[in-house]
């Protein structure tokens, strides 16, 4: 008489096979186990780098390939960065592509393209003194990449603060020479002249010293919220042949040996729908 197969089925069928399922999984476990000490050590470390937020010289925010998060990430991986990076270690190009990852947390859509993001950088080599240097080495390169663009608005902006002083200090000059040339007017048609030009270098030097205050304003502003800074550096590197990893492939071994005992267990005893249609 045909019947509903429950899991009660699969039970038995899994019980009957428990020593199978058992020795696959303590087995797969023992060789995860053997591999992790067969193999040789990896090394990772990581290192963390403030992008900084871009802007044109009037403080408006801008696009730049090093500070969006759309393309940091691409930018950040360029050539110049690795080859500055193997020159530092006096290792391969290739190496360091192999074993250097930048991550970048994308928002979702284009929302936030232009906020302050926070660059994650990976180093995992064989070797732990390049592991640990070759992040750090990473993270240097990048700030220097960096501050490319920051530095330029940086320069514009202390340029045009020392024009704006050598501006003030000018006119600061000249009004005491026009002050003087007034008091000695020998006549009214000379005093309307200095008092003129007088008036005139005044209203100049008020342009000159805001010019002055407020790119100086923003020259401190930029220091202090826009800058590219690393927020984090590599003090220890971790090894895959530390404890907490090998445990962790042992584990993920012993699943899959269990998996497979499970399903060796099915071909074997055959499954309840199987028997049924038989």
């Amino acid at each position: 008489m045909d019947r509903e197969i429950t899991l009660r089925d699969y039970g038995r069928v899994l019980w009957s096979g428990r020593w199978l399922i058992v020795s696959t999984t303590v087995a797969a476990a023992i060789v995860g186990l053997l591999f992790t000490f067969a193999r040789s050590p990896e090394y990772t470390s990581k290192a963390k780098v403030f992008l900084g937020q871009a802007t044109t010289v009037s403080g408006v925010i801008a696009q730049t390939p090093t500070a969006s998060v759309l393309t940091a990430g691409e930018t950040l991986e360029g050539d110049d960065i690795i080859s500055k990076v193997a020159k530092d270690l006096e290792i391969s190009e290739s190496r360091v592509r192999r074993d250097s990852t930048v991550d970048i947390p994308r928002p979702p859509g284009n929302l936030g393209a232009n906020q302050p993001a926070v660059a994650s950088i990976e180093f995992t080599d064989r070797n732990r003194r390049i592991a640990q240097e070759g992040v750090n080495a990473y993270a240097e390169a990048v700030l220097g990449r960096l501050n490319v663009n920051y530095d330029a608005v940086q320069d514009v902006l202390q340029r045009q603060i020392d024009r704006a002083l050598a501006q003030v200090k000018r006119l600061n000059t000249q009004i005491r020479l026009y002050a003087r040339q007034a008091e000695r007017a020998q006549d009214l048609q000379q005093l309307a002249l200095y008092q003129s030009l007088l008036f005139a270098a005044q209203g100049q030097l008020n342009v000159a010293q805001q010019s002055a205050d407020q790119n100086a304003l923003q020259l401190t502003r930029g220091k202090q919220i826009e800058a590219p800074s690393i927020v984090s550096k590599s003090t220890t590197p971790t090894s895959s042949g530390a404890a907490p990893e090998r445990l962790r492939t042992t584990i993920f071994a012993a699943i899959i040996g269990f998996l497979i005992g499970v399903i060796a267990t099915f071909v074997w005893k055959g499954s309840p729908a199987g028997r049924a249609a038989r």
